[in-house]
C-alpha cells in the first residue's frame, strides 16, 4: 500500500536533513496500518470445515498471516512494512490485466480489500507523525 502525503517544500527539506530519525518515527503508524489491514483481512479469508482441517498437512490459510518490517531504503528515503499470507491459496495482491485462466477465476484479494479500507487512516497517521516530528525538531517554525 503506497501512502502519499502532501507536504510543504520547506518542511520536506527539514525532514530530509535527518532521514533515519524521520523514518523511525514513521514505523509506528505504518506498522499499525499494516496490522489493522491484516486484522481486517482475516474476516475475508475463507475457512475450512473441521473435517478437512483434521487430515490436512498444510496449515490453514487464516493461520499463515505475517507482518514484516521495517525495511529502510536510504537512497529513496522510504520505509516499508509488509503484510501477507504464506499460503498457496493466498494469491497475489497486485492488480493488473491477466490473460487466460485468471480472467475466468481471478486470484483472491483478501489483503487488497483490507488495504482499501485502511489507506485513508494511514495517510492521516503519517501526516500527523510528520507534523509532530517537525514541531519537536524545529519548534520555532
Amino acid at each position: 500500500m503506497a501512502v502519499t502525503v502532501s507536504f510543504k517544500a520547506p518542511a520536506l527539506v527539514r525532514l530530509r536533513q535527518q532521514p533515519q530519525k524521520v523514518l523511525r518515527a514513521l514505523d509506528v503508524p505504518l506498522r499499525d496500518a499494516v496490522r489493522r489491514t491484516l486484522d481486517l483481512s482475516t474476516f475475508l479469508v475463507p475457512r475450512r470445515p473441521q473435517d478437512e482441517r483434521d487430515g490436512a498437512t498444510e496449515r490453514p490459510l487464516a493461520d499463515t498471516g505475517f507482518i514484516s518490517g521495517p525495511a529502510y531504503n536510504m537512497q529513496r528515503l522510504s520505509v516499508t512494512w509488509t503484510a501477507g499470507y504464506e499460503h498457496s491459496a493466498a494469491g497475489p495482491i497486485h492488480e493488473g490485466f491477466h490473460w487466460g485462466d485468471q480472467i475466468i477465476r481471478p486470484p483472491p484479494h483478501f489483503l487488497k480489500k483490507s488495504f482499501r479500507r485502511t489507506r485513508a487512516g494511514a495517510r492521516r497517521d503519517v501526516a500527523r507523525v510528520l507534523a509532530d516530528y517537525l514541531s519537536k525538531q524545529f519548534p520555532s517554525h
